[in-house]
């Protein structure tokens, strides 16, 4: 999903913060046509700890910026010394499926809204092997009920005692179906052994494009790879995108009887 700030959208001209060539008189400020905005964030609603999470950075002409004001439907965004802005929420129920506006504000300078959507809550259906057991001749198999609204989806695995440790196998899942095999690379060591053990499997369902980086240790393994840019506006650009993880299921590795 394309975002597209609702400036844009709407064609609209927020008084008294104006932008540059959205016309405007005396007492309104004009943006400087040399600001440009670069913002990269990521909504999560992890269904396993019940929290979700908002992380975005901003940049203003390359320099990342502290002084910005970011609001997700009314609540502010704290800004970390390491130039992220965020918010934790618990119990995640509080972020319901469907829209969410981004509110952008840099002093005088700039205002914007962008739309977010998120996905629906959704489960793991079934796991083949059915005995949760996988030997070399095993696959494994997910199937998950369909989570409304969702982009695409991403399956991954993970040592039980590696989750939220930025390690594990993740895949992209090519269309909307809601079943996808596992291949064996994501259950065995480098050189293709067996990787024995409890692993767990998840199911992501995401919209837009999650920043990648942001995202890595809130997931309980990071997204495949970055995807595209969604966000193009008149002074702003970048990538914002919100995920669901659904409730973990589990698999024991084991070798040959």
């Amino acid at each position: 999903m394309r975002y597209t700030s609702l400036r844009k959208l709407w064609l609209l001209c927020l008084a008294p913060l104006m932008y540059a060539g959205c016309g405007g008189g005396p007492g309104q400020s004009q943006q400087p046509e040399t600001f440009t905005y670069r913002i990269e964030g990521t909504l999560i609603k992890d269904l396993n700890t019940d929290f979700a999470r908002t992380l975005a950075t901003i940049t203003r002409n390359d320099t990342a910026l502290a002084t910005a004001e970011l609001r997700l439907d009314g609540d502010s965004l704290a800004h970390h010394q390491d130039s992220i802005y965020y918010r934790y929420v618990l119990p995640a129920g509080e972020y319901a499926a469907g829209s969410h506006e981004l509110v952008i504000r840099d002093s005088s300078w700039f205002l914007d809204t962008l739309l977010l959507s998120l996905p629906a809550n959704f489960a793991i259906d079934s796991v083949l092997p059915t005995t949760r057991q996988k030997r070399s001749v095993d696959q494994v198999i997910l199937n998950w009920s369909g989570s409304a609204g969702a982009d695409r989806y991403v399956i991954a695995a993970v040592k039980r005692d590696s989750i939220y440790a930025g390690l594990g196998f993740t895949q992209y899942v090519t269309s909307l179906t809601t079943s996808e095999t596992f291949p064996d690379s994501a259950f065995a060591l480098p050189g293709g052994d067996p990787d024995t053990g409890w692993f767990y499997v998840y199911v992501y369902s995401y919209t837009g494009t999650p920043d990648s980086a942001l995202s890595a240790t809130l997931l309980p393994s990071p997204m495949p790879s970055q995807l595209d840019d969604n966000i193009s506006g008149r002074n702003i650009i970048g990538r914002f995108g919100a995920i669901v993880v659904a409730a973990f299921d589990s698999i024991l590795v084991i070798t040959e009887p």
